[in-house]
């Protein structure tokens, strides 16, 4: 039997009954991302850059040299119902893949006891070090056992995965995003979403200038921030300089490079990779708003569709060729 439902208006190909409950939830999921994504339109169109306000402190100023702050203007905070539908979104998201799993556990009647004694756990598993997960963990070498290898094959691939060492961020990070933000879920509010802004270059372009800063290991880049300019009286003078302060804002009229980058994240729940070139060492990700908001519900759908593609080879009882969709940016 096929799946008719509006969420086939993106799909390629029908789906299958079996999965029926987790594309309607999947369609919930994505009417929840629309939400969020209009209730925080006007701080996802916020400037890359954030604007800075500066100001000199006068007890600084010297022939050839001065201080000044920089900081930029916080946005307003975003509706706290931001929060509560991203609870949604990441839970309903890992339902959405934890029921096809379901199904298929059902539909296959697959034996679900461990070792005679307990049961085995049935739901889509999420693991940022799944071989080495798979190597220690019996339960989940039996889970993937009493699977057909080709539908072992779409959980392989739906596991957040590095390309040999080279590239920091893994593909299917929205795997993780989905675990890590669902586990938090269950037991809290996730942290409010905010504006996070950092520096990110600072600068001269021109001869006789030296900007450096003075607090930014301090404060993490985080602003306000100090800066001090060394200028060259022979060719620059204190009314240049200030000059120069003032237009920071104005990047292609002041010879000064200070620039602050700006997006919203989801703070206090620092999402954590695993690079090859860091040897494995844990390191801490800032999920950004909009771009866990898009990869999410595209994650999902591209991998019911796989399970949908495999259970239907399966069905017609032949081993006819197929391939796996895959996105490298999800």
């Amino acid at each position: 039997m096929l799946c008719q439902d509006m969420t086939m208006d993106n799909e390629r190909e029908q789906q299958l009954e079996i999965f029926h409950d987790s594309w309607r939830r999947l369609s919930w999921v994505e009417k929840q991302v629309d939400t969020v994504r209009q209730l925080a339109r006007p701080w996802i169109e916020l400037s890359k850059r954030a604007e800075l306000t500066t100001t000199i402190d006068e007890g600084t100023v010297r022939p050839g040299y001065l201080e000044f702050s920089a900081d930029v203007i916080e946005p307003p905070a975003l509706p706290e119902d931001i929060n509560f539908l991203i609870g949604n979104i990441v839970t309903d998201a890992r339902s959405c893949l934890d029921m096809a799993i379901e199904h298929l556990w059902n539909d296959y009647a697959i034996d679900r006891t461990f070792r005679k004694r307990g049961k085995l756990t049935v739901q889509f598993p999420l693991e940022d070090r799944f071989e080495e997960k798979r190597s220690q963990d019996q339960r989940l070498q039996q889970f993937l056992a009493r699977m057909d290898k080709r539908f072992v094959e779409v959980i392989e691939d739906a596991q957040p995965n590095y390309a040999d060492g080279l590239i920091d961020i893994p593909y299917n990070i929205s795997a993780i995003f989905i675990r890590n933000f669902s586990n938090a879920n269950k037991h809290r509010n996730i942290t409010p979403v905010v504006t996070s802004q950092r520096l990110a270059m600072t600068g001269t372009n021109v001869a006789g200038l030296t900007l450096t800063t003075i607090d930014r290991d301090e404060r993490e880049g985080v602003p306000p921030l100090r800066f001090a300019l060394d200028y060259e009286i022979d060719h620059h003078s204190e009314v240049d300089a200030r000059a120069y302060v003032a237009r920071l804002n104005q990047p292609r009229s002041t010879p000064l490079v200070v620039s602050v980058s700006q997006c919203l994240v989801v703070a206090g729940d620092d999402v954590p990779i695993y690079p090859p070139r860091f040897g494995r060492q844990k390191v801490s990700w800032r999920a950004e708003l909009d771009d866990m908001l898009l990869k999410i519900p595209a994650y999902v759908r591209l991998t019911l569709r796989n399970l949908n593609r495999v259970h239907g080879v399966i069905r017609r009882g032949d081993d006819e060729f197929y391939l796996l969709d895959s996105d490298g940016t999800l």
